[in-house]
C-alpha cells in the first residue's frame, strides 16, 4: 500500500482512478472534470482532494500509471516470456483474444491518451514515455533470449527490433481503434512474425525465413 493508506483508502484511490480512466475513455479528457469523476466513484471532494492533493493534474497521471499497466496486462504472461517462436504466438493468440472480446473498442490503453496528454502535460508525456519504455524492454529481452539461443541471427539488433516491434503493435491497435476491426490489429502481429522470421538465423544465412 502506498504513502501509508489502509486497504480501505488504497480501494478508495483505485476507484477513482479507474472512474477518471473509464470517463476519460467514453468522453475524452477535455470533458472530464473533477466533479465527473466524484460522481463516477461515489466519493466525496474531500476524498479526491486527500488521495489527489495535487488536484485533476495528479489525478491525471496517476490515470496515465494505471493506462501504462493495463497495456501490458492486455499481453499476459505472455509478453515476460517470448524467448520462442511458439511463445510469440502465444502472446499474438492472447492479445487477439483480449481485443476481440472487448469488440475491438478502446484501443490500446496507454497509446489512447497520447494525443489528449503529450503535448499539453510535460509530466504525462514522461509517464506514457516511460510505459512505453517498458513495454519495448520486455520485446527487447524475449529477443535477445532468441538471438541467444540461436532462433535469430547472431548480428540481430535486439533493442531497435523491438521498438520496431512496439510501433507495429502499436499501429496496429490505432487502426483497430479507428475501423472497429480486430482484423487490423492481426495484420499487425502477423507483419511482427514476418519481421521477426526476416532476421532468424536460417533467413540470415540465406535459408527460408518462414
Amino acid at each position: 500500500m502506498s504513502a501509508g493508506w489502509t486497504a480501505k483508502g488504497t480501494a478508495t484511490r483505485s476507484r477513482i482512478i479507474d472512474a477518471a480512466a473509464r470517463l476519460i475513455h467514453e468522453r475524452g479528457i477535455a470533458s472530464v472534470g473533477i466533479n465527473d469523476v466524484r460522481a463516477a466513484s461515489s466519493t466525496s471532494h474531500g476524498q479526491i482532494a486527500h488521495y489527489f492533493p495535487g488536484g485533476r493534474a495528479e489525478l491525471l497521471r496517476a490515470v496515465v500509471e494505471r493506462q501504462a499497466e493495463q497495456a501490458l496486462d492486455d499481453q499476459g504472461p505472455e509478453l515476460r516470456a517470448l524467448d520462442s517462436w511458439e511463445s510469440w504466438q502465444r502472446w499474438r493468440a492472447h492479445l487477439l483474444a483480449v481485443h476481440t472480446a472487448r469488440g475491438a473498442a478502446g484501443g490500446c490503453p496507454l497509446g489512447s491518451l497520447v494525443p489528449q496528454l503529450a503535448e499539453n502535460d510535460p509530466a504525462a508525456a514522461r509517464l506514457m514515455e516511460t510505459g512505453f519504455d517498458t513495454w519495448a524492454a520486455a520485446f527487447e529481452r524475449g529477443i535477445a533470449a532468441m538471438r541467444a539461443n540461436g532462433d535469430l541471427a547472431a548480428g540481430t539488433d535486439a533493442r531497435q527490433l523491438a521498438a520496431t516491434v512496439l510501433s507495429l503493435v502499436q499501429g496496429g491497435l490505432t487502426l483497430m481503434q479507428a475501423s472497429r476491426s480486430v482484423t487490423r490489429l492481426e495484420q499487425a502481429l502477423d507483419s511482427v512474425l514476418r519481421l521477426l522470421r526476416a532476421h532468424s538465423r536460417e533467413a540470415g544465412a540465406g535459408g527460408p525465413s518462414v
